[in-house]
């Protein structure tokens, strides 16, 4: 996978021990075109503090533009902002 960091709007719901379950993404490709993804499968969620900021990194597996993809969304949980990672 390939590191993007590119921020990116999520709807997402919450679950009992109030960790942020992503539902899906819409990003913008370079060439400016928006694309929605629905997660369909979270494979791991890892708690990891990256340059001493507290994030959740989600692996997750989803149809992007009619292919099966692995990436990563990462929450920074102190700025309340999503990222696609890695994709």
């Amino acid at each position: 996978m390939k590191i993007v960091a590119k921020p990116i709007d999520v709807i997402a719901t919450f679950s009992d021990n109030k960790k942020p379950i992503p539902y899906k993404f819409k990003f913008f490709r370079d060439s400016g075109d928006k694309i929605e993804v629905y997660v369909d499968k979270i494979v791991t969620v890892e708690e990891s503090k990256l340059a001493g900021i507290d994030t959740l990194i989600y692996t997750c597996e989803s149809k992007v533009l009619d292919e099966s993809r692995l990436y990563q969304l990462k929450y920074v949980i102190e700025q309340y902002r999503w990222e696609l990672y890695k994709i």
